[in-house]
């Protein structure tokens, strides 16, 4: 049996191989993104993000949106509470408690009433793994394909 190799199993990395790993890691992905800078210029340009530089730095958006931050953030919790609060509700009160009920079994001789088949066929098609079924504008089963 052959031992397994330390890239394979981080447990037996040590934490400066794994701080070392993480800053390679870093390093790369930084430059992956270094040499996107050209398309993601591009796609700023055609999408206009120059005229939020112009709005948010150069006419002075910036204080109005921290301004605004504030509310939205208000906003934002109290619809976080409401729907925590609601969630811990509903735990509480239905704790405990299956409401669910479990569907009726269809049996076998009443599956072929309803399709027109009989219960030996409709055997057959409950363990067959792929069927193709076809019917007529009223929904009636006129081709079966397995």
């Amino acid at each position: 049996m052959t031992r397994p190799l330390i890239i394979e199993t981080p447990s037996l990395q040590s934490l400066r191989q794994r701080y070392a790993y993480a800053i390679l890691t870093l390093f790369f992905w930084l430059f992956w993104f270094y040499l996107w800078l050209p398309v993601i210029s591009l796609l700023a340009w055609l999408l206009g993000i120059e005229n939020f530089y112009d709005q948010m730095i150069v006419q002075a958006g910036l204080e109005a949106f921290l301004e605004l931050i504030g509310f939205y953030l208000t906003v934002i919790s109290v619809l976080c509470l409401s729907l925590i609060s609601w969630g811990l509700y509903n735990q509480i009160r239905f704790r405990g408690k299956e409401r669910r009920t479990q569907q009726m079994r269809t049996e076998t001789t009443e599956l072929a009433h309803f399709f027109d088949l009989t219960p030996a066929t409709v055997r057959q098609l409950q363990q067959t793994k792929n069927i193709e079924l076809t019917h007529d504008d009223n929904g009636k089963l006129v081709h079966i394909d397995l």
